[in-house]
Formats: structure tokens, sequence, C-alpha cells
């Protein structure tokens, strides 16, 4: 009896110091979890205290990896002649697209729009929403005549909708103000600006093909004055705007005005702007992780801020 009640204080002891854990979760060794992006993000400490929910557009803001952001060049490029390519920070290792069947950057200056240089080659480039820029230029053509004053105000909304935040609903109402054929009034104004190989179809435009070296000589008629008229450029590429949530790719190294398309994880990821004193176009087929943009479609963010990197180094 006595040794048992001598083992009783030693029990109790043991018991007390097991609980010292008790109630508390512990992350076992090596366990992930998924980011915005889908990247497993290592998890090795108990889970924080719950923040403010955050809004869909923020989340997206975050998801987006930022580059250090570059200077608008001033003055000439290289492109499929350059020696050794640059190195340094933003391109995430990006230093060629010499031999790269799926991705291309496309770049002209706007005082010598017929010399286009090009890196890099894509084997499919599908319009997706850059098209809407297309959309509205034909609106322009056909409905107001080329003079952006005549819009009226419901049109304007539904203008600034497409361009900036990529609405499709919006879109297709302008489209349907556009008398007789869509197609062909889109592709009139492409015939008019020296594109001969573009045809836009009468409905789903975001699925014509639309090379990048056309989106180049597109943007830089836009810049010059040359598509619809100089009112109706300048108008056009003032409402190249996006929102926050989309201004990855060219819009992390200080491009004026740009355009983006987009759709799902295995298609065409594009944009088509002005950077400096350039006309500019960037695309990816697939490659990278896609991310969900506000229009619930999936964008390469991260590989074209990659290409957006790689182009401004060529630009400077």
């Amino acid at each position: 009896m006595r040794r048992v009640l001598m083992l009783l204080p030693l029990l109790a002891l043991a018991l007390a110091g097991g609980c010292g854990t008790a109630g508390r979760s512990v992350a076992p060794s090596g366990s992930t979890s998924a980011s915005a992006t889908g990247d497993p993000v290592p998890s090795t400490a108990p889970t924080p205290s719950p923040r403010p929910a955050a809004t869909k557009a923020e989340e997206l803001v975050r998801a987006v990896p930022q580059p250090t952001e570059a200077a608008p060049p001033a003055s000439g490029g290289g492109g499929d002649d350059d020696g050794a390519p640059s190195q340094g920070s933003g391109t995430g290792g990006l230093t060629s697209l010499s031999g790269n069947t799926r991705n291309q950057i496309v770049w002209a200056p706007l005082s010598n729009p017929s010399a286009v240089r090009s890196e890099g080659s894509v084997s499919r480039y599908k319009a997706w929403s850059t098209s809407k820029v297309l959309v509205v230029a034909a609106y322009l053509d056909t409905v107001v005549d080329g003079d952006p004053s005549r819009i009226s105000s419901g049109d304007r909304s539904l203008i600034r909708a497409a361009l900036t935040r990529s609405d499709g609903d919006a879109v297709v109402a302008i489209r349907e103000r556009i008398p007789g054929s869509p197609g062909s009034a889109i592709t009139s104004v492409l015939r008019s600006i020296g594109d001969s190989s573009t045809s836009a179809p009468d409905r789903s435009q975001g699925a014509m093909s639309w090379s990048p070296r056309e989106q180049v000589r597109f943007m830089a008629a836009l810049a010059a004055g040359r598509v619809v008229s100089a009112e109706a450029s300048a108008w056009l590429l003032g409402q190249m705007q996006p929102i926050s949530a989309h201004r990855w790719g060219l819009g992390t190294i200080g491009a004026s005005s740009f355009k983006g398309g987009w759709l799902t994880s295995d298609s065409e990821t594009r944009q088509m702007g002005i950077v400096g004193g350039y006309a500019v176009a960037i695309i990816t087929v697939g490659e990278g992780p896609a991310v969900v943009q506000t229009d619930g479609d999936s964008a390469h963010v991260q590989q074209m801020n990659r290409l957006a990197a790689l182009l401004a180094k060529r630009l400077g």
C-alpha cells in the first residue's frame, strides 16, 4: 500500500505534463495549403487570426506578382538579332525567347511603325477580349461617323465597361448598335490601316485570329490617329485603361493605354498597347499558372509579367 501511495504523486505529475499541449494543433512537418494562384504554400505555423474579408478585386491584386516597374523607354531596342540577352531583375529568369514557340513579344517604334521587331513565336493567337477594341472602333466608324462627341451617355458607359473591366455583355450591346454586318464593319477598319490578313466574324469576335504583329500595326495606327479618325483614335486610346485588377503585364512597365485578352488555363493570354514611344504586343499560350479574373475567366498573369519585363529590357 505504501508503494502505491508513493506512486500516486508521480502519476499526477506525469498527467499534468502531458496536458501542456492539449487543445493545441501543430501543423505536421511539410504540410501545404493552396495560394490564390493555385501554387502550394508551405505551412509550418498555426493558422493566424482571421482578417476582415477582402473584396474579390483586392484578392486578385494581391495574387498578382509585381516585378520592378521599368521607366518608359525612349529609344530603339534589340530583338531577334540581339547578342547575349540582358540579365536583370523583374524577368523571373526569362532572358530570351529564342526558339520559344509558346511566347512572343512584338514591338515597333511609333516614329517608324514598319520597323517591327519580334522575339519568340506562337502557333495560335485568338483575339479574346482584345477584340473588344475592334468592336468599339467599328461602332465609332458606323454609328457616330468617327465623332466621339456624338456618343450617347448610355453607350459611353457600355464602352467604358467593355474596355476597362472587359465586360462581355457591354461589348455585345455595343456590337448590336452597329448596322448591317458587325464583322464587315470591323474588317473594313482593319483594311483601312493596311491589315489585309485579319477578318472578323459577325459574332464571337474573341475567337477570331489576330496576330501579335497585326496588333502592333493596329496600335501604331491608333497612336497616329489613323483608326477611323484622329478624334476617334485619341478617344479610343483614352478608354483603354484597365481596372487595377487587370493591370498586370504591360501595366507593370508603364503602358499608357492597353487591353488584354484571356480565357482559360489552356488558352492564350495576350495584351496590346502603347509603352513609351512604342506600339507593343505580348502573348503566351498557356504558360504558367492561371489566375481567375474579375470576369470569371483565367489569365496567365505571372508569365505576362515576365514577358512584359523582358519587353521593357528590349525597348530600353
